[in-house]
């Protein structure tokens, strides 16, 4: 999750370098746990440590969906339905219960930067996962057998 998470983090602050969008990860990460930030190298650095950690919750979420629920066929595309999820859940629910900027929701930029950003996030875990050796076949001992 952690090296999805960098991959997001550096898509976002892409977009907004290229003015896609306006808001940075910061106005999603740091406003987890904080009511606003501020634009300086300090809140920059709370915010990427922040994703980082938020990025290795989902990336155990994401192990355990692949360990106990998902099968091994398709991981990518499974990973981009992942993706969206995470997107819809995040937009539709917590940017409503965490201090998100009001207007992010409404500006396409932002929200279609986000959507790209955590489909990246959970392609680039699924793939972390698939080069550690998680979907390998000594790793599956405790799978339940699915097909789907």
């Amino acid at each position: 999750g952690i090296v999805g998470a960098i991959a997001k983090y550096g898509f976002n602050e892409l977009a907004q370098f290229l003015k896609i969008s306006k808001y940075d990860n910061n106005a999603t990460a740091i406003t987890v746990i904080m009511k606003g930030y501020e634009n300086n190298i300090y809140y920059w650095l709370f915010g990427f440590m922040t994703a980082l950690i938020i990025g290795a919750f989902f990336g155990v979420l994401i192990a355990f969906m692949y360990t106990y629920v998902f099968s091994e066929k398709k991981i990518y595309l499974k990973s981009i339905g992942i993706g969206i999820s995470i997107w819809l859940i995040n937009f539709g629910f917590i940017s409503r219960l965490f201090d998100y900027p009001t207007d992010i929701r409404y500006r396409l930029g932002d929200v279609l930067s986000m959507l790209i950003s955590l489909i990246i996030f959970a392609v680039v875990t699924v793939f972390t996962l698939s080069r550690i050796g998680f979907f390998t076949k000594s790793s599956n001992k405790k799978r339940l057998k699915r097909n789907y």
